[in-house]
């Protein structure tokens, strides 16, 4: 065995796996030595040990400021990009690019960035902004954050306060400077104030730049997280947060500041457990209560079509942004679009319609931040010998060979896992019969039908409504000012309510009335398969985190239904575990979290459908179980209690796969692997 990356001594060393047979080895070289290929291919290694992934971040990585930027990879995946029809990979997630738009569409944005300075300095500004600007509304006081531990129970404040906050709404320390005030404190006068927030939480400033001691969520609370504790691992933006409680935080958040109670019935289930939001579930509400065109506060039921919950998703991790050439999880607009990363920043109300709009240059920049993260490297050794026959099963073995998987449609391409992944070995990504370009290594631009992937279809089935879509791509999100025909904005209600009966007209069928924009929603027909660069490290798997580790996803017969992660011990007066998020809680031999298993049968006293542990809330899981029947059909049926109860919190860190939107089928195609197979991917995953 011998060490790809640095060993660490917090890590404990993997367990030794069997090598493949030989018989499974000879069948691999004899499958590689009939794949076309080319000289330099062959020369070119397996496994690809670059540590910076980003390709802008390593193109200028050294490099002085005048470097032109080489071109951005996804630019690549546009119709006509398959020309080897018989080729591992066919592309069909299109990027479409907004700053040159095709035709009938006209250049109207500000040019991307062209050189190494401007990328550094646009990255600088990102970053600066996802860590100090405040786009969401806030929904806090200073003292009604400090005063907290009232909705826990305590009377006391814990001296482990922010540790308690940390663990209870699965948040985490943050590395720089995030103050908020303690009582009698003045923010102006104090740099912020002497208390510290967790990533996710932010203190906010008013127009003048000056501290208003508001507080609020931010981008980070879904899309930053560790793995390991500080000691073990150092923070590196853009990991999914898989232990956030969205639902649990604004609970208590509005108990706390008391006037906000009411907020508890508003009809949006933010979470009804950790690590998942039903975030995109906004698109319903933007039509209802913003102008599309112009993104005035200006409500109406005209567009308003609630017609499918969405169910819970993942929030992806940023550092795959440079890889998708497609956003969201069922691969619905182009990724060279940065509106859609808008949509919290635009329902906060203290805003005006320009101002809203004002913010789509900060999103290039935070765009730019996004696109320069690499994820970590794996912590641990690695066998070089086995990963290596896992790149090659990886990127050549046909899980459709020999009769298997009859009954599933076989996704075009070569029917490996990098059919629908993409490819990752530099040897295969310089041969034509794998990639057209080799430039397109990493890139994952392949949506996978649901026919195909078949996981659970909620989440897919958001945007089946037309007249949602209809909705969206004749609006400024769809960028419509990109077309020939647009006019102006109107910023006044009255135009706003008259324009709205001629949009609705279009939404339901009729003609044309706003401008239809480039940045179009695609009538969604399954789930866009991820890069897997760091995917080693990213549990929970599938786009509704139902699956704990990489060896189930792999070996569909081992998924468990109900479990729950290891947590950590309560705090100061016996209250708010918390998912442990420590390498010692991670199997880095099945790569993902360690867990228990809860079992139900299909008993009436003891089903997935009531508590079948003492540690379920009843309430949650009727509410859970109605969700089940009617959600599809209206997203304002899929709801889920304010969390109040001790029982309830513990209930939610609980991942039962029976529930609305969060089933842990599909993906079935990889059970024609054998153990030893998934062993070597599994290994070859490491290296990614």
């Amino acid at each position: 065995m011998t060490a790809l990356r640095p060993h660490s001594p917090a890590l404990a060393a993997p367990v030794a796996r069997p090598a493949l047979t030989a018989a499974v080895t000879a069948a691999l070289s004899t499958l590689c030595g009939v794949l076309p290929t080319t000289t330099r291919a062959q020369e070119l290694p397996l496994l690809d040990q670059q540590t910076i992934r980003a390709p802008w971040t390593a193109a200028c990585e050294g490099k002085p400021d005048s470097t032109l930027l080489p071109v951005d990879p996804r630019k690549l995946v546009t119709p006509g990009v398959n020309t080897n029809t018989a080729a591992a990979v066919q592309f069909n997630a299109f990027y479409v690019d907004l700053h040159n738009p095709p035709d009938p569409w006209v250049s109207k944005l500000p040019p991307r960035v062209k050189t190494c300075g401007e990328f550094r300095a646009s990255v600088a500004r990102g970053q600066a902004n996802i860590r100090g600007k405040q786009y969401f509304q806030p929904f806090s006081s200073a003292l009604g954050y400090y005063n907290l531990h009232l909705t826990w129970g305590y009377l006391l404040r814990p001296s482990d306060f922010d540790e308690q906050v940390q663990k209870r709404y699965g948040a985490f320390e943050a590395p720089w400077s995030n103050p908020y005030p303690l009582p009698g404190e003045n923010p102006n006068t104090t740099n912020g104030g002497s208390g510290k927030l967790p990533i996710g939480f932010m203190q906010d400033k008013g127009p003048d730049g000056r501290w208003n001691g508001a507080i609020g969520s931010t981008c980070s609370a879904c899309h930053d997280s560790r793995l390991g504790t500080k000691t073990e691992a150092a923070f590196l933006h853009g990991r999914s947060n898989d232990a956030n409680d969205a639902g649990l935080t604004q609970s208590d958040i509005f108990r706390a500041n008391v006037i906000t109670i009411p907020l508890q019935l508003a009809p949006l289930p933010w979470s009804v457990g950790r690590g998942t939001t039903d975030a995109i579930g906004i698109l319903d509400a933007l039509p209802a209560i913003w102008d599309m065109d112009s993104l005035l506060l200006a409500p109406s039921l005209l567009e308003w079509f609630p017609s499918h919950a969405a169910g819970m998703s993942k929030a992806p991790n940023w550092w795959h942004r440079a890889w998708k050439t497609r956003q969201f999880w069922d691969g619905a607009l182009t990724s060279d679009n940065v509106r859609s990363e808008m949509a919290f920043g635009v329902a906060n109300l203290t805003r005006s319609a320009a101002e809203r709009r004002a913010l789509a240059p900060e999103f290039e920049d935070n765009n730019n931040f996004f696109m320069s993260l690499s994820p970590p490297t794996y912590p641990g050794t690695i066998n070089t010998t086995l990963a290596e026959q896992g790149a090659v099963i990886f990127h050549t073995r046909d899980l459709w060979a020999n009769g298997a998987n009859a009954a599933i449609p076989k996704q075009p391409g070569n029917g490996s896992c990098a059919s629908c992944h993409g490819v990752y070995a530099p040897r295969y990504a310089a041969n034509t019969a794998f990639l057209p370009d080799p430039r397109l290594k990493g890139v994952a631009g392949v949506i996978t039908p649901m026919a195909t992937i078949n996981t659970d279809p909620q989440r897919v089935g958001l945007m089946a409504d037309e007249r949602k879509r209809r909705a969206w791509n004749s609006s400024w999100w769809a960028y419509n000012e990109l077309s020939k025909d647009w006019t102006a904005y109107y910023d006044d209600l009255v135009t706003s309510a008259l324009r709205r009966v001629p949009r609705s007209v279009y939404d339901q069928g009729g003609a044309v009335y706003s401008p239809v924009g480039p940045n179009e929603w695609i009538k969604p027909f399954g789930y866009v398969a991820p890069p897997l660069y760091g995917a080693w490290g990213s549990a929970p798997y599938f786009h509704n985190g139902s699956v704990p580790d990489i060896w189930s996803v792999l070996k569909p017969t081992d998924r468990p239904k109900i479990w729950k992660r290891y947590t950590t011990p309560a705090g100061i007066y016996g209250k708010n575990e918390g998912y442990d998020h420590s390498y010692a809680s991670y199997d880095f031999s099945k790569l993902g979290w360690r867990y228990n298993s809860v079992a139900c049968s299909d008993n009436v006293l003891s089903n997935p459908f009531l508590p079948c542990s003492p540690g379920m809330a009843t309430a949650d899981i009727v509410f859970a179980s109605i969700a089940n029947v009617v959600a599809s059909q209206n997203s304002l049926a899929y709801q889920s209690p304010p969390p109040v109860t001790d029982k309830q919190i513990k209930s939610r860190m609980h991942f039962n796969t029976y529930l609305y939107g969060q089933s842990n089928g599909g993906h079935d195609f990889t059970q024609s692997l054998t153990d030893q197979e998934r062993w070597a991917l599994l290994e070859y995953l490491k290296t990614l």
